[in-house]
């Protein structure tokens, strides 16, 4: 029995050796110091944790908050770049473009990419078969709710958005002084993740070439469902990110917001006085028989093309964004709830509590489903500060009426994106029809 045991126990060892080396390489190069640059809080404790594996790679981690414009002067200058630069995965395919980003997949090859993070976050992480970094926090969208709301003015949760459209209007029938939040106009965001959120997409790359179609059936569908809102007056989409929103989160004015899976915590430090009265689920469908998901925000990092030592900060990065050990460190101090990494689901399970600011809610098991109804695929454009600019025009347009339909910014929005495209030199542009996942 006892030599039965130590062979088994061997037999387990051997597999975590193997399981760890095929995924976590050892680092054959020498002593090192490398640099990141990073918008979220408390990564040294994930750190501290590498370093106990890796006790040759020091790794200085610099809060540089969103730090694009001091990357692109370093870009543009020829140095200056960190070892390791945070950057959302919407503006990735921009950076790769502009050549920030070295290839790591000698240390990082696509299969264990794959197994790791899963085929859909290869796009948000490389292109035409060359990976540059790693995915860490997913913006799974999510539909959070004011419960005491809901139960004062007799709203059922909705689980379709008719049903979302019907609460809306019998909220705002009841109290006109209170309101649905929705999504903000002038961020590209949000209206190219609800697009991907009911299973469709707006724009593609694959095999070289970079798919525009603005004017698809989905895409349409959903552009008429919250202009039809926003034209009645039932939801609210003006009122985001300043002084008099912030408020209405705190005080009770507001009664929805749909946003990414990370809004949790931001909503937990900025409205605490709200504590018990939020709670939150996987956002509505059209079609809840076949459930999508789309991404609000979530971000990666890349190795930089400034890296003199890449062997280190792809060693490194994909050990930050994948390990449980840096998973645990992540969800407890850096504020992020829901990770990319499928060994995630190692962890997911113990981090799952009762929350008393969502009312009791078990929020972690929540926002993981939302993540799990990721199942369409989704890579930015490399023009995206562009093409978010042009919906802000296009939209201001539509508020002060010049442009009469909410759908028919889709039209005038595809134009002025290709335009971009031949601007900025993209020859290989298709127009119509998206590639199939």
């Amino acid at each position: 029995m006892k030599k039965s045991f130590a062979a088994l126990f061997l037999v387990v060892l051997l597999s975590v050796s193997a399981f760890a080396a095929d995924y976590y390489p050892e680092y054959t190069g020498g002593p090192t110091t490398i640099t990141m640059w990073a918008w979220t809080s408390n990564e040294n404790y994930s750190i501290e944790e590498f370093q106990k594996v890796y006790p040759d790679i020091t790794v200085v981690w610099e809060d540089f908050g969103v730090h694009y414009e001091k990357a692109q002067t370093a870009l543009a200058a020829g140095s200056g770049l960190p070892d390791v630069l945070m950057v959302e995965y919407s503006f990735a395919p921009e950076y790769m473009d502009l050549g920030a980003f070295q290839p790591i997949n000698k240390w990082l090859d696509e299969e264990t990419f794959i197994a790791l993070y899963g085929e859909e976050a290869l796009g948000w992480c490389s292109m035409d078969g060359q990976i540059y970094g790693t995915p860490q926090d997913s913006g799974a969208i999510a539909l959070f709710y004011r419960q005491d709301l809901f139960d004062q003015y007799g709203l059922e949760v909705p689980r379709t958005w008719e049903e979302f459209a019907e609460q809306a209007r019998k909220f705002k029938a009841a109290a006109p002084d209170l309101e649905f939040n929705a999504p903000p106009l002038g961020y590209a965001l949000w209206w190219v993740g609800l697009v991907w959120q009911s299973g469709g997409k707006m724009f593609d790359y694959s095999d070289g070439n970079w798919y525009i179609d603005f004017t698809n059936p989905i895409a349409e569908k959903v552009f008429e469902f919250w202009g039809e809102l926003i034209d009645e007056g039932t939801i609210n989409v003006t009122m985001w990110w300043n002084a008099d929103w912030y408020n209405s989160l705190n005080m009770g004015t507001t009664a929805t917001v749909l946003n990414g899976c990370w809004f949790a915590e931001w909503l937990r430090y900025n409205a605490p006085d709200s504590e018990g009265m939020w709670r939150v689920i996987a956002p509505p469908n059209f079609d809840p028989s076949n459930p999508h998901n789309g991404m609000l925000g979530g971000s990666g990092f890349y190795v930089t093309a400034h890296s003199k030592n890449p062997e280190a900060a792809a060693i490194f990065v994909n050990w930050l964004n994948s390990h449980p050990d840096s998973l645990r460190c992540l969800n407890q101090y850096s504020n992020l709830p829901i990770m990319v990494s499928k060994r995630y689901e190692e962890v997911v399970h113990e981090l799952a509590v009762d929350d008393a600011f969502f009312g009791g809610q078990n929020i972690v098991e929540e926002l993981w489903h939302a993540h799990n109804l990721i199942n369409t695929t989704f890579v930015g454009l490399p023009i995206w500060s562009n093409l978010d600019n042009a919906l802000s025009l296009l939209l201001q347009d539509y508020v002060d009426g010049k442009i009469e339909r909410f759908a028919d910014i889709l039209p005038m929005w595809e134009e002025r994106v290709i335009g971009f495209m031949e601007e900025f030199g993209y020859p290989n542009v298709i127009i119509g029809e998206l590639p199939q996942d």
